[in-house]
């Protein structure tokens, strides 16, 4: 009965990029698993926008470089649109290449729920999706952090840092909002910044995976943000977790 409930009520899913090849590649990956349905497929961000509005998606796959209207502007005019009504989506998965490093930072930020590499394998695409949608854990999360990492140096440069300089300063505009989250929140944020997905989390702490859904729902109001990876972001640039250290750091 679960499983035919599953493929009654199928994850709706619009796909958006500005190559057809790679669109119909995704649709017939996605199509293929019974509780998975592609709804739509856009070649540009201002026509993702629009088939939202008419086929309701719960996750839009998300290319960064597009015409028209590119994945990054698309992308936070569904979260701002998300935020404004209270809604929890679509959810955003952003597929990347490792020529878009400059670009994930500011996806993340503009609210995208994770991110991908288009050359991942099919089997890891379908459970990001799948992820995405519940809300509940980290996309790829090893690549997460190496992006993160790579794309956060890249910004340093830009500023006028060098890769063999003193790590930068915590982001003070941080500060008073960390202070509101209680130590267990802390610690769930710091173990989400490490790629922890819920169930990895609830066997860590020895909580229910309920439990540690409620506390990233805390951590996520306290910060005024709309997804885990935007979690990571925050505590790598509040100094909580730095690339390619492992401690952690509330008092920097």
């Amino acid at each position: 009965m679960a499983a035919a409930a599953e493929v009654s009520d199928p994850i709706r899913i619009l796909v958006a990029d500005d190559q057809g090849v790679i669109r119909m590649g995704l649709a017939m990956i996605l199509d293929h698993e019974p509780d998975l349905t592609t709804v739509a497929q856009a070649e540009n961000g201002e026509e993702a926008l629009r088939l939202i509005e008419q086929h309701d998606p719960d996750v839009v796959l998300m290319d960064i470089r597009m015409p028209v209207m590119d994945g990054l502007v698309a992308t936070e005019r569904i979260t701002t649109a998300n935020r404004e009504t209270g809604r929890a989506r679509p959810a955003v998965l952003v597929l990347t290449t490792f020529d878009d490093e400059a670009y994930v930072l500011a996806a993340v930020r503009a609210g995208a729920s994770g991110f991908l590499l288009k050359d991942t394998d099919p089997d890891l695409l379908v459970s990001a999706v799948r992820a995405v949608h519940r809300g509940d854990s980290l996309v790829d999360p090893a690549s997460t952090r190496v992006l993160l990492e790579r794309c956060m140096e890249l910004e340093r440069q830009v500023d006028g840092g060098t890769a063999t300089s003193k790590p930068a300063q915590p982001d003070a505009r941080w500060a008073g909002l960390l202070s509101h989250l209680s130590e267990r929140e802390r610690e769930i944020l710091v173990w989400m910044a490490r790629g922890l997905s819920n169930r990895d989390l609830a066997t860590k702490l020895f909580v229910s995976e309920t439990t540690v859904k409620t506390h990233v729902s805390s951590v996520l109001s306290k910060l005024g943000l709309s997804s885990r990876v935007q979690a990571v972001v925050v505590a790598y640039e509040a100094g909580v977790v730095r690339p390619g250290e492992a401690d952690v750091r509330w008092d920097s």
